[in-house]
């Protein structure tokens, strides 16, 4: 058995595995990578397979850094299974349709250019069509249910409670067990139920996002984020609070509102601007599996978790606009989470050359991303090819992050017995080596680094 990981290999972006045995080959993931124009432009590298040829492919979760590639597969003629759980079959479809929209409009703009220099167009990397066409071959499966997509191949789907639908795959294959952790969840997820362990096996594809830090949880996260934002707007500021729609979202929302009450926050205006978050939150009101029993049980009570009285949900394009022009004190989440494309940027071209402007960050931020340089300070930006002054005042609130910590993900791998490998990916190059000594150095686990495009040979 041959696996070749083709992307999340000493970075976190582009999730995808390509497997081959003596008789079958399959994909865990097809990640887009996600960061500047050069990391963007490895999605444009021809895959090293022939997806006519793939026999199924395994999901492990709907974020586009894992899932963002599959419309690819449908232009080359991929048409098998493509194996999920129901949660994440729900907001997969939202995420792609969105990222589709986001590669139209960016292909028109650089038509536009193109035009202009007397160039022939490009295509999208690809098109709302090509989603729509890839949505019929979704398989959605239970958790913790075996199945066998091939003889002699079975996986099951694990719990990882990151994201609405997020599992590990564990795979029997070949006389060989192996684990693709997919991107491991933390135990203080408010509306998800906490990651299982990863059952012992002979290989474990092990993420690394946060390898090197522990995720500070002294205080309560979300009463600080209120706390921070009373302050910002009683001093006539806006605050801008970068999200995922699909989760992240969902989480602050609930975590404010869980909150006593407190008359000085109930008076500032907070907008979710992200029609994705929108129908993001529509899937969660469905109380699928992997949420927490809590928040299945309110969902059918009278005070809901993903509302208050001082929020509008934003869907409008010229509302969105509107906001920008809005001198009010208010709370704009938007997204996307890493200020990398929708409706953030309009947002951020408006308001960060402000001193008044706080933005907040409670997610991620890759190396790359646009979100990082602003978290960075770095000034100036270019923002929908503006020039932008970054003055704005920034605050990081860590204890939001979907992803365990090094504590939880020593505490996931720890119930394995004598594993043969472990191999430590999607993470950063200083997040991998600090977790592979700790892991070497606690249990003596023997553990590999593979990089981009290796082929490892089982």
């Amino acid at each position: 058995m041959k696996i070749q990981c083709l992307g999340a290999a000493e970075g976190v972006t582009g999730s995808c595995y390509y497997i081959q045995t003596d008789k079958y080959q399959f994909l865990i993931d097809c990640g887009s990578f996600q960061g500047d124009f050069e990391v963007n432009k490895q999605n444009r590298v021809p895959f090293d397979f022939d997806p006519s040829q793939l026999d199924f492919i395994i999901l492990t979760h709907g974020h586009i850094d894992h899932s963002g590639r599959l419309p690819k597969l449908i232009q080359g003629n991929y048409h098998k299974p493509i194996y999920m759980t129901r949660g994440t079959a729900s907001l997969v479809e939202i995420l792609l349709l969105d990222s589709a929209k986001i590669h139209e409009n960016d292909n028109d703009k650089e038509n536009d250019k193109r035009k202009k220099a007397g160039l022939e167009p490009l295509d999208p990397f690809y098109s709302t069509e090509d989603v729509i066409n890839i949505l019929p071959y979704f398989y959605p499966l239970p958790y913790d249910s075996p199945h066998s997509p091939v003889d002699g191949i079975n996986f099951s789907l694990i719990p990882a409670g990151h994201l609405l639908g997020s599992a590990h795959v564990y795979l029997q294959v070949e006389g060989k067990t192996l684990v693709f952790s997919g991107d491991i969840g933390t135990q203080h997820n408010p509306l998800l139920m906490p990651p299982e362990d990863a059952p012992p096996a002979d290989y474990v594809f092990m993420e690394s996002t946060y390898g090197n830090r522990l995720h500070d949880r002294s205080q309560n996260g979300y009463a600080l984020l209120r706390q921070a934002i009373i302050k910002a707007c009683q001093a006539k500021g806006t605050v801008i609070i970068p999200a995922f729609s699909v989760g992240r979202t969902q989480e602050i929302i609930y975590g404010l509102n869980q909150l006593p009450y407190d008359k000085a926050f109930a008076s500032i205006p907070i907008y979710v601007d992200s029609p994705m978050a929108i129908e993001a939150t529509k899937v969660f009101n469905q109380g699928l599996a992997g949420m927490r029993p809590e928040i299945i049980k309110s969902l059918e009570g009278k005070d809901h978790p993903f509302d208050m009285r001082q929020l509008t949900y934003v869907s409008d394009a010229t509302k969105s606009f509107q906001l920008n022009f809005d001198k009010t004190p208010k709370v704009i989440i938007s997204a996307s989470g890493m200020c990398d494309a929708g409706r953030i940027l309009h947002h951020l071209k408006a308001y960060l050359d402000k001193a008044s402007t706080h933005v907040f960050f409670v997610g991620y931020q890759s190396q790359e991303s646009l979100g990082r340089k602003i978290q960075s300070g770095l000034s100036p930006l270019t923002i929908l090819e503006e020039t932008v002054d970054n003055k704005c005042q920034i605050k990081t609130f860590s204890g939001f992050s979907g992803h365990a910590d090094q504590g939880e993900l020593v505490q996931w791998i720890s119930q394995q017995k004598s594993p043969k490998k472990i191999f430590l990916i999607h993470g950063e190059k200083d997040s991998i080596q600090v977790l592979k000594n700790l892991l070497e150095d606690k249990f003596d686990y023997p553990t590999y680094v593979p990089k981009l495009y290796e082929i490892i040979d089982l």
